[in-house]
């Protein structure tokens, strides 16, 4: 990747199109939610491929992610907790469903790549239909 470095911002050009990164929000996205959503993107297609396989119809799926971050080191951000909210018609009990974060967090790249330094949790919560 080529990054070119601006007055306020750091942009690239990318397959899906011009990225802006700032930590003024009127110029780019912040790198904090850039970090997160990288997060959010690879563990919430990661679960649906996972429900997907085991055959379980989603109709509907969100991912809500809650942060800590350290004013004290940085503002370097300590903790990720991500709920996945599905909605389906297949039962999920509770401990099948402790199964499929276990291997989202396992499996997820972006995850694997930052674990070791922060505290990441992640749990499937079922939505009525």
């Amino acid at each position: 990747m080529k990054f070119t470095i601006n007055n306020d911002s750091v942009t690239t050009d990318t397959t899906f199109g011009n990225l802006s990164v700032s930590t003024n929000e009127e110029e780019g996205y912040r790198p904090f939610q850039l970090f997160i959503a990288s997060l959010a993107g690879c563990s919430g297609t990661l679960l649906r491929t996972i429900l997907t396989k085991k055959r379980m119809d989603v109709a509907h799926m969100e991912l809500e992610a809650d942060y800590v971050r350290n004013p004290e080191e940085a503002n370097r951000i300590e903790e990720i907790h991500f709920t996945a909210l599905v909605q389906t018609a297949n039962t999920l009990t509770e401990k099948q469903a402790e199964r499929i974060s276990q291997l989202v967090l396992t499996n997820c790249g972006m995850i694997q790549s930052v674990i070791s330094s922060m505290e990441i949790t992640f749990k499937i919560q079922l939505l009525d239909e």
